[in-house]
């Protein structure tokens, strides 16, 4: 039976308001967002009569959850961590690197808890009869426009300066929000056996830290900017003891340099461009509209 009612946790967050974009303008699906009862979001008025909002307990109760989400084909996590209990289909494993990781998981602790979620949801749609469940945890690396803007990726725009792991040449897949919210459509659109109960690996592009250094000299006008070369593993050494004592700002720096260090899918298995029907994204166009719209 194709999908056609879904509901979406996390449509506040800087991901899930780019998925209800897109899952909204495909077309193709009846959209309910859920949110907690604390929350003081309300849908954005261009969205209010084309998408149905629901409100369940702050706790996630069974019972609510089983209100909220009554008449729902599938849902899509659009958060980190939704605290969903209700198995999603697409989950929120998305960045910045793959949660089976080993090193991950040793280095920041989310991705040991990604890693069990997507253990869990191959488990039930094992155990589940005629594919009553199935699941598609979607690796997309770091968060590429969101990222450059927040200076996540160690870019700062206003001071142009940079700072870059070992020799910059490490390629990793990155993808744009707006991608992240095309293959979330591409995947609940088409609900078949080559989407279904599988990992898949998208991007925007593959580049290293030198070739996004370039992109952002080209588009601030030509001028070369302050860079400065750091040894990744003493990176990496300093910012665990900073985060095992509770530096907040030191996790984030982790998951960076793990997308950086780990994060080509290209030649992977579950590489699945071509199988969402997606094309690389133009490197030096998304720089030059980040760089425009922190100008705005």
């Amino acid at each position: 039976m194709a999908i056609k009612n879904v509901a979406l946790f996390g449509a506040n967050g800087n991901l899930g308001t780019v998925a209800l974009q897109s899952l909204v303008s495909s077309g193709h699906f009846r959209v309910t967002v859920i949110k907690r009862e604390s929350s003081p979001y309300s849908l954005p008025p261009a969205l209010s009569s084309a998408v149905s909002l629901r409100t369940c307990d702050d706790s996630l109760s069974l019972p609510s959850l089983q209100a909220a989400l009554a008449g729902q084909d599938a849902v899509v996590s659009g958060t980190r961590r939704s605290g969903c209990r209700r198995p999603p289909r697409i989950p929120a494993d998305y960045g910045s690197c793959d949660s089976d990781s080993p090193r991950a998981q040793e280095l920041v602790p989310l991705f040991a808890h990604k890693a069990a979620v997507r253990a869990r949801l191959q488990e039930l749609s094992a155990a589940s009869s005629g594919g009553a469940f199935a699941w598609t945890s979607l690796v997309v690396g770091h968060f590429f426009d969101w990222g450059l803007r927040e200076n996540f990726l160690h870019f700062d725009l206003a001071a142009r300066t940079a700072e870059i792991l070992d020799n910059g040449r490490y390629r990793s897949s990155t993808a744009t929000l707006a991608r992240v919210g095309e293959a979330v459509v591409a995947i609940l659109a088409a609900d078949d056996e080559s989407t279904r109960n599988k990992v898949l690996f998208i991007q925007s592009f593959c580049v290293s830290q030198l070739d996004v250094l370039a992109a952002l000299e080209r588009a601030t006008g030509g001028a070369k900017w302050d860079v400065r070369f750091v040894e990744s593993e003493a990176f990496i050494a300093d910012r665990k003891a900073k985060a095992d004592a509770g530096d907040r700002a030191a996790v984030e720096d982790l998951v960076f340099a793990l997308g950086a260090l780990d994060g080509n899918w290209e030649g992977r298995e579950g590489f699945a461009m071509d199988l969402l029907g997606l094309e690389n994204e133009d490197l030096d166009q998304v720089v030059k509209r980040v760089v425009e719209s922190t100008r705005a």
